[in-house]
């Protein structure tokens, strides 16, 4: 008799690229702070990871090679895989036949929340590129984080991890 372990990632979470998982203000791109070690953190707790961008989806692949974390992302949808944002096509399409309420979408734009919203799904408003602006989205989003570690308590609070 053979007996199968199947184990259930504890969520599905899908970043944005420019201004949420890389800064872009600076040249050459780099990921934010403490990123790496993130996403990093977040796959060793079974968490599947995608990035969902308004960039073209090659530029955005050899971006995140170069930076080293390109394996870390189970599959990238961008601006010429489709629809662009705020359409929610490639959320749809990253996320298709996952319960919405496993998914959480982090992003840094007016795009990335209304595309979150008009799919269903949470979206956490990224304000480490921006902080100024964390009074203005409060309201708007489900949730907005100033660093990675507010980020971090927010994912550990929705999925119980």
């Amino acid at each position: 008799m053979s007996s199968e372990f199947i184990l259930t990632p504890p969520g599905y979470l899908v970043f944005d690229h420019d201004g949420t998982l890389v800064d872009t203000k600076r040249h050459p791109y780099q990921l934010f702070v403490g990123m790496k070690e993130f996403i990093r953190e977040l796959k060793y707790k079974g968490f599947i990871l995608f990035v969902w961008t308004a960039r073209p989806r090659q530029s955005a692949v050899e971006i995140l090679r170069k930076l080293e974390v390109i394996n870390y992302f189970e599959d990238i949808y961008g601006l010429d895989s489709g629809l662009a944002k705020p359409d929610p096509e490639g959320l749809i399409n990253l996320t298709s036949g996952i319960d919405k309420d496993k998914v959480l979408h982090i992003g840094d734009s007016n795009t990335d929340i209304d595309g979150a919203q008009a799919y269903g799904i949470e979206v956490i408003r990224a304000c480490w590129n921006d902080p100024f602006t964390l009074d203005k989205f409060q309201s708007i989003a489900n949730y907005t984080a100033l660093n990675l570690g507010e980020c971090r308590d927010i994912i550990k609070g929705k999925f119980h991890v």
